[in-house]
């Protein structure tokens, strides 16, 4: 299993180096990371599970189970004080 990091900037908005973040269905996670510490949600569509988040040295981190079918997928990332971005997870075979 591999991690597929994603970075996430928070100034006055919210943005994501990398959009749609591509996983391997039932191997990959996705690894969402911002290196200045600043707190943020992962708001997943039903079925999938909230990602664990929390800090790592001082890098803010989320990172998401595996996802179990193919398809993309539209997720929330929000931070207090920002406009929410909605960007994609594609889940490829």
């Amino acid at each position: 299993m591999a991690d597929k990091k994603v970075t996430v900037t928070i100034s006055s908005s919210i943005s994501v180096d990398i959009d749609p973040v591509v996983v391997r269905v039932n191997n990959d996670k996705a690894k969402w990371e911002n290196t200045s510490g600043t707190q943020f949600a992962i708001i997943l569509p039903s079925p999938y599970p909230a990602p664990t988040c929390g800090m790592q040295g001082s890098n803010y981190v989320c990172t998401s189970q595996t996802f179990g079918s193919v398809g993309t997928i539209k997720y929330t990332i929000t931070s207090p004080g920002k406009p929410d971005l909605d960007p994609d997870v594609d889940v490829v075979p």
